[in-house]
């Protein structure tokens, strides 16, 4: 998602311009006026750029060829009624001269139409089965983080990690046997499992973010089995009186499970952006996921805090994203629903359905707002006087 704006951005390169300015003929016949609709975005999603370059040369070739098929149809006709010339002023001769150069045009032109239907055709079948490709992993991601959210995973883990491992466990002086054993068996990542070579048509960026999020999420599975096998010691049974400690092989493995879940969770909120282009819907997930992000994040700022730590740096390079974006974000949302609300074109039940669109991510701004606003607290206090 840009800083400054959650729409996909293609008219800043030269051949999308170009591309979309040859396609509009056919684009303003065709286009539903509904952005998640099939069509169009087949005239404006990124993930086909490719296609919309074929079929726009292919539509060029189809304009030459009329251009230089007419004279070529006509010259032929003259030639081939050449001899009856003489009878020009006959009509029996116009109308042969008319139906002469109709045939010659067509069967010249025909194929080439026959041609560019198939052409058609093929980019619609391969158009609709990329975008069903980018709708699925954009669902699978959205469903996952969405859980995570509903079951509060982020504020869990981060709980948990403050009160420290089960009191039970420190206590039990037999072999441990762990209480709360991860041995999840289930397979949560069907379509990335099913699809995984349909990605090849996506772009290089993209599939890094969506792969990278199924790789985190597989780590945090088997971080939380790694962390099912730790004893923990009996100091850390008592929650750590310094915040910025860092101490025992529990504490460790569980900022272990948060770290890799927020990286985890940020891949997601990337492939997200790729994916979804279309609003309100990209504005509502990109909230879902910020809703547990940043719990994660004010975590590890919170247990980084040393100028000069790896981990402190790297943390603090999202800084400014989440101080462009979360602003913005909550912008275009209360814009989107402001916009709906004044659009005096449409009918009351029209109005009524399109605020009714943006009203999950508006219900969600003021715990995105509060949870952001501790993010921020927390990085202001660690700055030096």
């Amino acid at each position: 998602m840009q800083v400054e704006a959650l729409d996909i951005q293609t008219s800043g390169r030269f051949t999308p311009v170009i591309v979309k300015q040859i396609l509009s003929p056919i684009a303003c016949r065709l286009r539903t006026g509904v952005p998640a609709a099939t069509v169009d975005r087949l005239f404006d999603s990124r993930h086909i750029e490719d296609l919309r370059l074929i079929s726009a040369i292919a539509f060029i070739a189809v304009r030459w060829v009329l251009i230089l098929g007419l004279p070529l149809a006509i010259e032929s006709a003259v030639m081939s009624l050449w001899s009856t010339f003489n009878d020009h002023a006959s009509i029996w001769f116009w109308l042969r001269f008319i139906f002469q150069g109709t045939g010659n045009f067509l069967s010249f032109f025909g194929p080439v139409l026959a041609i560019f239907g198939a052409v058609l055709a093929w980019i619609y079948q391969v158009g609709s089965a990329r975008l069903g490709v980018v709708d699925l992993f954009a669902c699978e991601i959205s469903t996952l983080c969405r859980v995570a959210s509903v079951v509060e995973t982020a504020r869990r883990y981060v709980d948990n990690f403050d009160r420290g491992p089960p009191p039970q466990v420190v206590r039990s002086s037999r072999p441990p046997i762990p209480v709360n054993q991860f041995t999840s068996q289930e397979s949560y990542f069907p379509v990335f499992e099913n699809n995984t070579r349909d990605l090849q048509t996506l772009e290089a960026r993209v599939v890094v973010n969506i792969t990278a999020f199924y790789t985190y999420m597989k780590a945090v599975r088997d971080s939380l089995r790694a962390l099912t096998e730790i004893t923990p010691q009996a100091a850390e049974s008592q929650p750590a009186s310094n915040e910025s400690t860092i101490g025992g092989r529990w504490h460790d493995a569980m900022l272990n499970v948060i770290f890799t879940l927020y990286l985890g969770l940020e891949s997601a909120r990337l492939a997200v952006d790729d994916l979804v282009e279309y609003e309100p819907e990209k504005a509502e997930r990109t909230v879902v996921i910020l809703l547990s992000e940043l719990e994660t994040y004010g975590l590890l700022a919170r247990k980084y805090p040393d100028k000069g730590d790896a981990h402190h740096e790297r943390l603090m390079l999202r800084e400014p994203i989440y101080r462009n974006l979360v602003p913005a974000l909550i912008r275009s949302v209360e814009a989107g629903r402001s916009a709906v609300k004044m659009c005096e074109a449409e009918t009351d039940a029209e109005v009524a359905l399109r605020v009714s669109l943006w009203e999950p991510a508006g219900r969600l701004l003021l715990e995105l707002q509060r949870r952001y606003d501790a993010v921020a607290r927390l990085i202001h206090a660690q700055q030096p006087a």
